[in-house]
């Protein structure tokens, strides 16, 4: 594993301490580098209770940072060392054991919406409680969103001379009402984990104890909070860690993500700071070509032996909305032309909207939900029956008792001590017997949703389970596959995608579509010609993650010959 590191990465490997920075081009081996750095502290590590906390941003990440080790140097990452999220580290060493000590709830927080379940909370459409698991609070105390999806609120956020609302203080009542009883959202673990080592010392600094270092990888998508409990360990006696990213590639703004401050810590620490600015991914042509939407003052070096003097230019082409397959069949053909093996592995056709993938697929255009606000309980117990027809079973029914529960009890959410305790006042014998038996009998999910809502309503009255079951009364009649389908086309001869969903993934050919707009509402050929780049804006740093993901070839298509043109300026003049 070491052998193949190069000096810069040896450097990061062996000689590097305390606090420092790396920045990373896209195919650098980041991920390469921090899993050998890790491998040699753990080859070396000589404290049995205090160890090296390794943490990412998605379970993807961390993922392959655990499979590099293990595939490459055969070794494994046990207590006391600590490998995961940035989130599920601050969750079980911070937020769970102390939330009590400042949210007021007398009791171990539950965590609730995604990604830890379903909340459900409102009686009508108007009920601010639906939108306790799309908000938290900022690090300057202001009520913000966390969700991209603003067509959710039912209210404007700001009055026109840029005040907040009156529907915010409503929406700040929701949080610390819920706050009081014990639920929090992880942005709002985040919000109160800081606040809990700013009031209470003692706890960074036994943190700081326990783990003497840690690395931190895409640290370009460190939000304010999450950075200011970093800062917190830090002022508490944490003397090693070590920042890994690159800001071009930071695409979770919606999650308060802030390149900024990554670059403001490699500033900070620049003497002990090192970039990595070796491709080991792409050819040189694709370096110089994605290189110009961002600020670098020159390209990254291609080192990849294999195929860092391949000749292909990147192009860019138009598509037809109303006949994609043709940019399809044409994107086929190219890989085939250059002898890319056509396959879920090696090729894949990205985009930044999942509008795209309707068109790819075939698919209509989601419908609106007909799911009455405090009742998304009815949208579970049916999505159970399609689970159980589709012969998933055990999901089918983790999801139908939780979904029972809080039907019958009018709960926004269902923690898993709530459901511990019904089943066993029920018995649990009785109370698995009764979910089959429900699960048997509803209706099969052949008729509409309106008509099955009303069998199902019957049924489970029959079944001693009174659960009142109603859709919105406007609501658009449609089958079981229009609400539930899964999209991904496993068909495929090649992989299917948005750009979050590979990122740090690498290809040979790459397809990558967009549109005129990104999903905030600006052209890209407007950004292109004020001069933008990658730390300008948040859609133009997606669309070179996305380019930026293939060894060999990459098409952009967008919709018309004016946004081509500008496109090509920006990238091939």
């Amino acid at each position: 594993m070491f052998d193949s590191l190069s000096h810069v990465q040896r450097t990061i490997v062996f000689d590097k301490n305390g606090l420092f920075a790396v920045k990373a081009c896209p195919g650098s081996g980041k991920t390469y580098t921090t899993a050998a750095r890790l491998a040699h502290k753990l080859s070396n590590w000589q404290l049995p209770s205090r160890g090296i906390a390794v943490l990412s941003f998605t379970n993807v990440a961390w993922h392959e940072i655990r499979k590099m080790l293990v595939q490459n140097l055969g070794m494994t990452i046990n207590y006391p060392h600590h490998l995961g999220t940035l989130d599920s580290f601050i969750n079980k060493f911070i937020f769970l054991p102390f939330g009590h000590l400042i949210m007021g709830c007398g009791k171990r927080p539950i965590l609730v919406g995604e990604p830890h379940g379903t909340w459900s909370g409102g009686n009508y459409d108007r009920d601010y409680d639906q939108y306790f698991d799309c908000t938290s609070f900022s690090i300057t105390e202001g009520v913000i969103s966390t969700t991209t999806d603003f067509k959710r609120f039912h209210f404007k956020w700001r009055k026109q001379d840029g005040s907040e609302s009156g529907h915010v203080d409503r929406l700040r009542e929701t949080k610390l009402k819920y706050w009081r009883q014990g639920y929090a959202t992880q942005a709002d673990a985040n919000y109160f984990s800081l606040k809990i080592l700013d009031k209470y010392p003692y706890i960074a600094r036994s943190i700081a104890m326990r783990f003497p270092e840690l690395i931190i990888d895409e640290a370009q998508d460190t939000s304010e909070i999450q950075m200011g409990i970093i800062n917190k360990l830090i002022e508490n006696g944490l003397e090693n860690i070590m920042l890994v990213g690159d800001p071009d590639q930071a695409i979770f703004e919606w999650n308060d993500a802030r390149p900024d401050l990554f670059n403001d810590k490699f500033r900070e620490w620049e003497e002990n700071s090192i970039i990595l600015d070796e491709n080991r991914r792409s050819s040189q042509n694709i370096c110089n070509v994605t290189c110009k939407l961002t600020s670098r003052g020159s390209p990254p070096a291609a080192v990849n032996e294999t195929v860092k003097d391949y000749g292909y230019v990147p192009e860019i082409i138009c598509y037809e909305q109303d006949n994609i397959q043709s940019t399809l069949d044409y994107f086929i053909h190219l890989c085939e032309q250059h002898q890319v093996d056509i396959c879920h592995e090696k090729v894949a056709v990205i985009f930044r909207s999942k509008s795209i993938q309707n068109l790819i697929q075939n698919q209509p255009e989601q419908l609106e939900n007909p799911w009455v606000v405090g009742k998304y309980f009815v949208r579970d117990i049916a999505k159970s029956k399609y689970m159980v027809e589709k012969g998933n079973v055990i999901e089918a029914f983790c999801l139908i008792e939780k979904a029972l529960y809080k039907g019958l009890h009018r709960k926004s959410y269902c923690s898993t001590n709530e459901l511990d305790s019904w089943i066993y006042a029920r018995g649990f014998i009785r109370h698995r017997q009764e979910i089959m038996h429900i699960l048997r009998c509803l209706p099969s999910p052949n008729s509409s949703i309106i008509e099955w809502v009303k069998q199902a309503s019957d049924i489970l009255r029959g079944n001693n389970m009174p659960i009142r079951m109603n859709l919105k009364p406007d609501c658009v009649d449609c089958n079981f596959d229009e609400l539930f389908k899964i999209t991904e086309d496993s068909s495929a001869r090649f992989r299917i995608g948005t750009v979050h969903t590979v990122k740090g993934e690498t290809f040979d050919a790459v397809l990558l579509i967009l549109r005129e707009k990104g999903a905030q509402g600006a052209f890209y050929r407007t950004m292109l010609s004020r001069g933008l780049n990658t730390l300008d804006d948040e859609e133009l740093r997606i669309a070179y993650v996305g380019m930026t993901r293939p060894r060999k070839l990459l098409v952009i298509a967008v919709p018309s010959e004016q946004s081509r043109a500008v496109w090509e300026r920006k990238l091939l003049y």
